[in-house]
């Protein structure tokens, strides 16, 4: 008997929860507004406009005129290559003729390097967080568009020497 009455004791406490009513509190589940994206505005920085570090441009000067430089040896060395590839036009590959053309445009290629060198300082100098100015970035853009469009008409001569020769 006692073990029914203390079992009756625990039982009713739980039977009467569950029969109270429901508690009146909001929610937790997300509401319709909560459900809908949130669009950020977008924050862009103004920056005055700065001039070029004079430091930068005095930089800049001798990268310029290496790749004008190698442009002008890369064109000595493009004649070279043409004549020999002309030489060479209806030569089987391994005669001495066409040898004598892949040496020549390999030659050219090598040619190419002092620009890809000047190209990579330009690239290392716009890593520099001193030339972070609005400035001092276009000249370094505009300086890496030179050499840019440099490698481009030369790597389109070596591309159309290529093709001849083949």
């Amino acid at each position: 008997m006692r073990v029914r009455l203390s079992f009756l004791a625990w039982l009713i406490p739980l039977a009467l929860a569950g029969c109270g009513g429901g508690v009146m509190a909001p929610s937790l589940a997300p509401r319709a507004v909560e459900k809908q994206p949130v669009e950020l505005p977008v924050v862009v920085p103004i920056e005055p406009e700065s001039a070029a570090d004079p430091a930068l441009v005095d930089r800049l000067q001798p990268l310029l005129a290496e790749a004008e430089e190698a442009q002008r040896g890369f064109e000595k060395q493009r004649e070279q290559a043409e004549a020999a590839v002309a030489r060479a036009a209806g030569a089987m590959p391994g005669d001495e003729a066409w040898t004598v053309a892949q040496q020549e445009l390999t030659a050219l290629d090598a040619a190419r390097g002092p620009l890809h060198d000047a190209a990579a300082a330009v690239d290392a100098i716009r890593q520099e967080p001193a030339y972070a100015g609005t400035g001092s970035r276009a000249a370094i853009e505009a300086a890496a568009a030179r050499i840019a469009a440099i490698a481009e008409v030369e790597a389109a001569a070596v591309t159309a020497l290529q093709s001849r020769l083949r």
